[in-house]
């Protein structure tokens, strides 16, 4: 496999050149003073808003007035040693709101509230508000073939110190007459957790990846996420169809670089990549893949080589097949050549 012929990788040398210059600890990622989330007391979130996220608080089951629920988070690196957690939600079409543009673009569009607040526990174990933010979005999606019943989803990114954090997303119409809430507990680990190991993020499917403009608000993408100036297109479902290939995408934080005094980060990692079906077996292996990045994009044929043999064990003929339908786990071992700490990464997908 050449590591070069992937999506991501097409993109490589523009990626580099505008978001990843600089190091791991100092990533891409919401910048103090260029947005307006901020630490907020709850007497700064309109009241209606506060009650129901404490309604559904301990249950994390809350109003749903415009009904979404948030599926899937994928924590990357940012700046000064803090993490960037991204929520991806689904909801129907219909239940955003969508309408006809008035544009006359033809497309359809949607005006929402939301606000999002950050929660940690206290000495006694109740949860409090650590930071929060709200703005206003203004989605959209072509007209044709629009169907109100069809469900999409969404992403929504915040930079955050380490520690275990409950987060509240909340929906609403301009006038808060619906209001929809959905919570996600996620836990981002502080460098004291790759000390001794390395720290693979999830690796992602990646569809498509360009630069675009760094959110300077807290803000809502359908359909991708952004990441400092990086917009990512994942295949946020991780189902693909029979005789596809994986393309992935993953960072390693806490790798060793072959020479620190060098103006750019080289690095000598190892990855080891595995199928496993749901029986825990391996359907699939690959060669080991060397790396000099800390970000990792890598397509991974799924093809499994079936041999028949005699009843001495020698091979008799020699078959390739793409992995049936069903529901697997990738497996990535990394292993640092420099610091000789390792790290594992999994990510579950489905072949359909």
């Amino acid at each position: 496999m050449k590591t070069s012929r992937t999506i991501a990788a097409a993109l490589a040398v523009l990626f580099i050149a505008s978001v990843l210059a600089l190091s791991v600890q100092a990533a891409p990622g919401p910048q103090k003073g260029k947005t307006d989330a901020k630490p907020q007391a709850k007497s700064l979130m309109p009241k209606e808003v506060a009650a129901v996220i404490q309604e559904g608080l301990a249950t994390r089951q809350g109003r749903q007035d415009i009904p979404f629920s948030i599926f899937k988070t994928l924590v990357l690196p940012a700046q000064q040693n803090n993490l960037y957690p991204v929520f991806f939600f689904k909801a129907k079409n219909g239940d955003m709101g969508y309408a006809p543009s008035t544009t006359a673009t033809g497309q359809m569009e949607s005006t929402l509230k939301f606000f999002f607040e950050f929660l940690q526990p206290d000495a006694a174990g109740a949860l409090k508000p650590k930071s929060g933010g709200s703005n206003q979005v203004v989605l959209t999606t072509d007209g044709a073939g629009y169907s109100a019943d069809k469900e999409d989803w969404y992403s929504f990114g915040w930079a955050l110190a380490p520690g275990k954090y409950t987060v509240a997303l909340v929906l609403t119409t301009a006038d808060l007459k619906k209001i929809s809430v959905a919570y996600a507990d996620v836990t981002l680990p502080g460098p004291e957790a790759y000390e001794t190991s390395l720290y693979p993020t999830d690796p992602i499917i990646v569809t498509g990846m360009d630069t675009t403009e760094q959110d300077q608000k807290p803000n809502i993408h359908r359909s991708y996420f952004s990441w400092g100036g990086a917009k990512f297109v994942p295949n946020a479902m991780s189902e693909i169809k029979v005789g596809d290939s994986l393309e992935i995408f993953f960072f390693v934080i806490g790798a060793a670089q072959k020479d620190p005094t060098a103006a750019r980060p080289v690095l000598d990692l190892e990855v080891n990549y595995q199928v496993d079906d749901e029986a825990g077996k391996a359907a699939i292996k690959w060669a080991p893949q060397s790396y000099e990045q800390y970000f990792i994009s890598q397509p991974l044929p799924l093809f499994q080589t079936l041999q028949k043999q005699d009843e001495k064990g020698a091979v008799l003929s020699t078959e390739k097949k793409p992995l049936p339908a069903g529901k697997y786990t990738l497996v990535a071992t990394v292993a640092d050549k420099v610091s000789g700490k390792k790290g594992e990464a999994k990510m579950s997908f489905t072949v359909i």
